[in-house]
């Protein structure tokens, strides 16, 4: 596929994970929080593709502005993420309640997820209001307070509580799909975030126990002993498959893009099950080969009308990652072994997929005023480009 500066032949482009958040000083629960965006930081500069990384300030805070340049300036359509841990940010990280602000600056752009706390019962309550009342598109299950707890998805009142969302509106769910610091021990040094299924990792990263929030009533931090990075929660993959063979008219969207691994595969055989690539496209630059084998292994166990396109923002931000996939070809070693990128098969992973799932109809009609960072791909479409 051809495309130019000019946008001819440009997709549909659909960012299926962006954060919008809060991690300046002044929301920091002490050293945990202080040292969870330290780490993402350190993670952004490592991976991110483009020429210049986001400064400390300017990653501390996605503001309207920034996302409507860093990626409205770059993809049609985005779904913003929730994650909040209460427990190392004083009003929340991710939290819904400033996706609800960046979505009403910028109108008709943006797809809202809720979030609902699988291990919070209280949480769940009034959930499908809400979904009405909020307009969201989709839900996110999510420890609240901690990201490295553990997800439980066997619980009754939580299939409840999904389906009477689903009745509202919200069809999607994402599980294991938040910013990660760290990828989990034995992962790729790539990966960026995604669902830590039980038996994919025989050993988890602890967070550094000594950089708990302060305990109420005193001014010193706990100090323990074990320090590390902070892993994502687990999910068990057998409750992740009774989940999606419960509720078949959700969709349930898996944030392990980067791990093809037997469980996730054979999670491929319910059709209700997504993955979504936030990690791959950044690795097709810093390893092509593993990452361009792991791409093929999910292409040929899930198909491209269920893999989607994300960057992860402001970890990455989209525009070099759609380029990327874009002139994507599987290394010489890899030829033949894997189904292959044609155009079809490109504009469902960038957009096409995620336009149907999110039930976005034509995202790319509200596109007056974009502006497009110098260096990146043209996704305007002059008129009758379709």
């Amino acid at each position: 596929m051809e495309v130019g500066v000019d946008g001819a032949g440009a997709p549909l482009v659909v960012d299926a994970q962006v954060h919008g958040w809060d991690g300046r000083p002044q929301n920091q629960a002490g050293p945990a929080g202080e040292q969870f965006v330290a780490d993402l930081h350190h993670r952004h500069r490592m991976v991110d593709p483009s020429p210049r990384p986001l400064s400390a300030d300017r990653f501390g805070l996605v503001t309207p502005d920034a996302l409507g340049t860093d990626v409205l300036g770059a993809v049609d359509r985005a779904v913003l993420v929730p994650a909040t841990f209460d427990d190392l940010f004083v009003l929340g990280f991710a939290a819904p309640v400033w996706h609800l602000e960046l979505a009403a600056e910028h109108p008709g752009r943006l797809v809202l997820s809720g979030q609902l706390d699988p291990a919070d019962r209280t949480r769940a309550r009034g959930i499908g209001a809400q979904v009405s009342r909020d307009g969201l598109g989709a839900l996110t299950v999510l420890p609240a307070r901690r990201p490295e707890s553990p997800v439980a998805l066997r619980a009754p009142w939580l299939r409840r509580a999904l389906v009477r969302a689903e009745q509202a509106g919200a069809r999607v769910v994402h599980l294991g799909v938040a910013p990660t610091a760290r990828p989990p021990r034995g992962a790729p040094d790539w990966a960026l975030t995604g669902v830590v299924l039980a038996g994919d990792a025989a050993h988890r990263p602890r967070w550094p126990s000594w950089a708990e929030p302060v305990r109420a009533g005193s001014a010193l931090p706990v100090r323990a002993r074990n320090a590390g990075p902070l892993p994502a929660g687990g999910l068990d993959p057998a409750e992740v498959r009774e989940l999606a063979a419960a509720l078949p008219r959700i969709r349930f969207v898996l944030g392990a893009g980067a791990l093809p691994t037997p469980a996730l595969v054979r999670l491929a055989r319910l059709p209700n099950v997504l993955v979504l690539l936030t990690e791959l496209l950044i690795a097709l630059r810093r390893m092509p080969e593993p990452a361009a084998a792991a791409l093929g292994e999910l292409l040929a166990a899930f198909g491209p009308d269920r893999l989607m396109f994300g960057s992860g923002y402001p970890v990455a931000r989209p525009a070099r990652l759609v380029r990327d996939l874009l002139t994507f070809r599987y290394p010489e070693p890899l030829r033949g072994r894997y189904p292959e990128l044609d155009d079809d098969v490109r504009e469902a992973l960038l957009g096409g997929t995620a336009a149907r799932v999110y039930g976005l109809g034509d995202p790319r009609a509200p596109r007056a005023g974009r502006r497009r960072p110098a260096g990146t791909v043209a996704l305007d479409h002059t008129p009758g480009a379709r």
